[in-house]
């Protein structure tokens, strides 16, 4: 019988990612990133950007926060840039941050992902879904699987179809 974990999950946690924060425009300027469930607000973070560091402004039960984040950039192979968060407490460059008492790292807070959570069996099934999806299906383990797509390429639906195959194979010897 498996133990049940004890570890956090990173679904739990609000998060800030780096990419998308970058895409928005928020890296530079300012704004808020607000986060919904239900339709109730769940959490709030004001972002000022500006050269190598974000500042951060939220409130954790009724306490204001206000936190500085820096920021690092490596080349990207064919021209610009790709920004990272340097995690506040680790200085470890990664994309995503979560929220705890503050923004951390997953390492920091000691998160896992809900992934590692699954048995294999489930593991398996996740994997055949993710295929289903990508060939333009749904993750309906009932349905037949889909045709190849109009626009994919022949090489890429046969490596799905082996994906999909090595999965079936991995529920199977569970």
């Amino acid at each position: 019988m498996a133990r049940e974990s004890t570890h956090r999950v990173c679904e739990d946690h609000h998060r800030l990612d780096v990419r998308s924060l970058a895409r928005d425009g928020l890296l530079t300027g300012s704004g808020t990133v607000t986060w919904s469930r239900r339709g109730h607000v769940t959490g709030t973070v004001t972002i000022n950007g500006g050269g190598d560091s974000i500042t951060l402004a939220y409130a954790i039960d009724g306490q204001e926060i206000e936190e500085r984040v820096a920021l690092n950039t490596t080349p990207v192979h064919l021209g610009g840039h790709r920004s990272w968060f340097h995690c506040p407490a680790c200085h470890r460059r990664v994309a995503i941050l979560y929220s705890g008492q503050r923004f951390r790292c997953r390492h920091c807070l000691d998160l896992r992902y809900a992934s590692q959570r699954e048995c294999k069996r489930h593991r398996a099934i996740s994997r055949i879904q993710r295929v289903r999806i990508k060939l333009g299906g749904t993750g309906n383990l009932t349905r037949f699987r889909p045709p190849r797509p109009r626009y994919m390429h022949a090489r890429t639906f046969e490596r799905l179809i082996r994906q999909e195959a090595e999965a079936w194979s991995a529920y199977a010897t569970t």
